[in-house]
């Protein structure tokens, strides 16, 4: 162990109310861990060694563990007077105080008297914890007092890499590290409207969630023609035209995953049927059921709607066209 009274050495008391400690998260993204409540008046982490540190127990507010699979996109520390350095690592748990290094970002310098936060974009499971890795002599706010003793830190001299398996070696209660995460999870898809439109292509709002960082929409193998992000809840999409008809899925990509739609996008338009030998009346029933419309009628030797059938049409059997497109048909005896 560090031991209480080196760790107390080390730092300066920062006495602060249980309402202080949740921190919101913005928008579809979730915060995991906690910064300090306040900027801090002094910088209480000045060890001779460094260490990786990890929140093993939080007695109330929010945790330091993802509560779901997805990708961390910025970490933060409320930074005091000191200019030093600190970094953030995620922790995957492993069973008896042992912990795989999955991710880390840093260390890098931090603004006095600010929040600092560092965009990044680490790949963590649920349950991985967010901690800090300490330089030696950093001269930083790493941690914050809370006087609960549930709120435990496990800490381990050294700084492991990415992909080695540690012990916490010690550990030390009523205090919080001084680090969050935000966590975007996988993107969701609610809803499609609308759910049909022309081969033509169409504006189409997509609507779920955990939209943030969106890099692409397609609408079965095609990529949308353009999308705009609204908001983390709405994608307004341009459905690409497309050469056939029928159902597609519609996916959305962020960094932290892809989401493929339960409602399926169908697009509509006219297959021109084969109206060969058909009569005028058996001809228009064809178009209809097809989604075409009857186009110009051309007659020959006399022939009529009632006695005629069809000998030529255009255009030809099995194009794809847009939605009640016309077909010219010509009968004869």
């Amino acid at each position: 162990m560090r031991g209480t009274s080196a760790v107390r050495a080390g730092l300066v008391i920062l006495v602060v109310s249980m309402s202080a400690l949740f921190v919101p998260a913005a928008g579809a993204q979730i915060v995991v861990g906690q910064v300090s409540p306040t900027v801090p008046t002094e910088s209480f982490c000045n060890l001779p060694d460094p260490f990786d540190e990890v929140q093993i127990g939080v007695q109330g507010g929010t945790s330091y563990a993802a509560p779901a699979a997805g990708v961390l996109t910025s970490w933060s520390v409320n930074e005091g007077p000191g200019s030093g350095s600190l970094g953030m690592k995620v922790f995957r748990p492993l069973g008896g105080g042992a912990y795989l290094v999955v991710g880390h970002d840093g260390p890098r310098p931090l603004t006095p008297n600010s929040l600092n936060t560092f965009p990044v974009s680490i790949p963590v499971l649920a349950g991985d914890i967010v901690g800090t890795a300490l330089p030696a002599n950093a001269g930083v706010s790493c941690v914050f007092e809370t006087g609960l003793a549930g709120d435990v830190i496990g800490f381990r001299k050294g700084l492991a890499s990415d992909g080695q398996s540690i012990s916490q070696e010690e550990t030390y209660g009523e205090f919080r590290l001084n680090v969050s995460a935000m966590l975007l999870p996988p993107p969701v898809i609610n809803t499609i409207s609308p759910s049909k439109a022309s081969i033509k292509g169409a504006s189409v709002v997509i609507g779920g969630a955990n939209f943030a960082s969106v890099s692409a929409v397609s609408f079965g193998s095609l990529p949308a023609a353009g999308f705009t992000i609204n908001s983390e809840g709405q994608i307004t999409a341009q459905a690409p035209a497309s050469k056939t008809l029928g159902k597609v899925p519609v996916t959305v990509t962020t960094v932290a995953g892809t989401a493929t739609s339960a409602q399926s996008f169908t697009y509509e338009g006219c297959k021109v049927p084969q109206l060969k030998g058909k009569k005028l009346k058996a001809a228009k029933k064809k178009l209809a059921k097809a989604n075409c419309t009857l186009g110009k009628v051309k007659k020959l030797h006399g022939a009529t709607g009632k006695t005629g059938k069809v000998v030529k049409q255009g255009p030809k059997p099995g194009t794809i066209l847009v939605p009640r497109s016309k077909v010219k048909i010509t009968l004869d005896v």
